[in-house]
């Protein structure tokens, strides 16, 4: 009798745990739900030619996501967010970082300090003044930056 059980459970343990890796796979796969964000940034009125923007959850408005979206500032003064190598942001309330290190910009390898072309409250949560909702629909405008 012992012998029937165990053979019960050798057969029965490994399908279940395929079945549970099957489920968490596809789930997993899947990710957030993610909104398009793309926009332009602008520096008292000129377009930035460089850098990134990097949206962090605003918890205080109930944003209590863990992703980080991030999108790199073309020459064009342009930007598209992406989560987990994905386009777009899950919706909520961020708080708005850029990161604009001219040192990066002329090519300096290993800079001690960054030399920022914008001002540093805009480097940290605890001081940016950017918020912004990240919801659908959302205005053509919506996601566009403006810095001073």
């Amino acid at each position: 009798m012992l012998g029937k059980s165990l053979l019960w459970q050798r057969a029965l343990f490994p399908a279940i745990g395929y079945a549970l890796c099957g489920l968490a796979a596809g789930c997993a796969g899947s990710g957030p739900l993610l909104i398009p964000v793309r926009g332009t940034v602008k520096l008292t009125g000129r377009h930035l030619t460089a850098g990134y923007v990097s949206y962090r959850a605003d918890a205080g408005q109930g944003n209590q996501t863990l992703h980080i979206p991030t999108g790199q500032i073309s020459a064009e003064g342009r930007y598209e967010l992406f989560t987990n190598g994905r386009a777009g942001a899950p919706p909520g309330w961020y708080k708005v970082l850029v990161f604009v290190d001219e040192n990066q910009r002329q090519g300096a390898v290993h800079p001690l300090r960054p030399k920022w072309l914008t001002d540093e409250k805009y480097t940290q949560e605890e001081t940016t003044d950017l918020r912004v909702e990240v919801k659908t629909p959302a205005a053509e405008t919506a996601y566009d930056l403006q810095l001073e």
